[in-house]
């Protein structure tokens, strides 16, 4: 049985998924549900999760700069390589 679901961030866009069960699960509603959520839960994590390669300076994030900065950006060089706040 193949659960599909969308579930609507206010910042992040839309996020879809699927629940794969077996035929014969016995998983209440209620449990369906909290199931849902945590993938959703986890997902809004990732998203919002700093790049793995970040480093602080100052109390903020910094991530590695790769082509064109974002725009309004701001930078910092560390050892040769250039950052940008995240």
């Amino acid at each position: 049985m193949k659960i599909d679901f969308t579930v609507l961030h206010p910042s992040h866009g839309t996020f879809s998924d699927a629940l794969h069960l077996s035929d014969d699960h016995a998983l209440t509603d209620a449990e369906i549900e909290a199931l849902k959520q945590e993938r959703f839960d986890n997902w809004v994590l990732a998203v919002e999760a700093p790049p793995s390669d970040t480093i602080e300076f100052d109390g903020a994030q910094y991530a590695p700069l790769e082509g064109v900065p974002p725009s309004g950006a701001i930078l910092k060089e560390f050892d040769g390589v250039w950052y940008y706040k995240v």
